[in-house]
C-alpha cells in the first residue's frame, strides 16, 4: 500500500502542476475570457487536488513518524501555502502571484521525484531492475570492529531507521526485514551504494567507511 501511496502522491503533484501551467500560461497570455471557462467549469479540481496532495502527503508523513525527513514536512508546508495563493492569483488575475505559485510546485514535484531538498542527484532513486549484490565487490574490514560498530549504529539511525525501523523489521515501503538478510558483507555494501527501488543510493551522500560500518552492523540485527 505504501508504494501504491506514493505513485499516487507523484501523481496527484504532476495533475496539479500541469493544470496550473495550463492556467498560467492563459493569465500569461491575456486569455482572461477561456481562463474564466474553464475556472468556472472546473472550479473544483484545485481544491480536490490540493485536498489529495495533502492527504496522500500527509499519510506518506505519518508512516515515518518522529524519523520523518526535512524535506517531506517542508513539502507540506509549501502545499498549505499554494493552495490559497493559487486561488487568489487567478481569481485576481495576478499574474506575479500565479508565477510564484507555479515555482513552489515546481518545487514540490522536484522533491517529490528526488526525496531532497537541493535536489541532489546522490539521493536520487536507483531504477537498475538487477541487484546490486550482483556486482558485489569483496570487502576487508580495516579496523577496530568495536568503533565500526558503534558509527555503523549511527548512521544506522540516522539513515535507515525510516524504512527499516530501529530493529530492521519496520517493512516501510516493502523495505525487507533485516534480521532476516541473508547477504554476505560485500553484498550489503554494494546495495548500500547502488541502492534499488524506493531505496536511495548512498555511495555519493556516505563515506566508504561508513557505508561499510553500517554493512558490518546490521550483524547486529539479526
Amino acid at each position: 500500500m505504501e508504494i501504491g501511496m506514493l505513485h499516487s502522491h507523484v501523481l496527484v503533484v504532476t495533475l496539479f502542476l500541469l493544470f496550473l501551467l495550463f492556467k498560467t500560461i492563459l493569465l500569461l497570455a491575456n486569455k482572461k475570457e477561456l481562463l474564466t471557462k474553464i475556472r468556472t467549469k472546473l472550479k473544483m479540481v484545485d481544491p480536490i487536488l490540493g485536498v489529495l496532495m495533502l492527504a496522500t502527503g500527509g499519510y506518506l508523513l505519518s508512516l515515518y513518524g518522529a524519523a520523518a525527513p526535512t524535506y517531506l514536512w517542508v513539502k507540506l508546508i509549501i502545499v498549505l501555502i499554494i493552495i490559497p495563493i493559487g486561488i487568489v492569483s487567478f481569481k485576481k488575475e495576478n499574474k506575479a502571484m500565479a508565477i510564484i505559485t507555479l515555482i513552489l510546485t515546481f518545487c514540490i514535484y522536484g522533491v517529490s521525484e528526488v526525496g531532497s531538498l537541493n535536489f541532489s542527484k546522490g539521493e536520487t532513486v536507483a531504477v537498475n531492475t538487477e541487484s546490486p549484490a550482483n556486482d558485489a565487490q569483496e570487502v576487508i574490514i580495516d579496523g577496530a570492529i568495536a568503533d565500526l560498530l558503534k558509527t555503523g549504529k549511527e548512521v544506522y539511525l540516522a539513515e535507515c531507521k525510516k524504512c527499516h525501523g530501529k530493529g530492521g523489521k519496520k517493512g516501510l515501503f516493502k523495505s525487507p526485514d533485516l534480521t532476516e538478510s541473508k547477504l554476505n558483507l560485500s553484498e550489503r555494501v554494494a546495495w548500500i551504494k547502488k541502492g534499488q527501488g524506493v531505496m536511495p543510493a548512498y555511495e555519493n551522500e556516505l563515506s566508504e567507511s561508513e557505508i561499510e560500518a553500517v554493512a558490518l552492523y546490521l550483524d547486529e540485527l539479526k
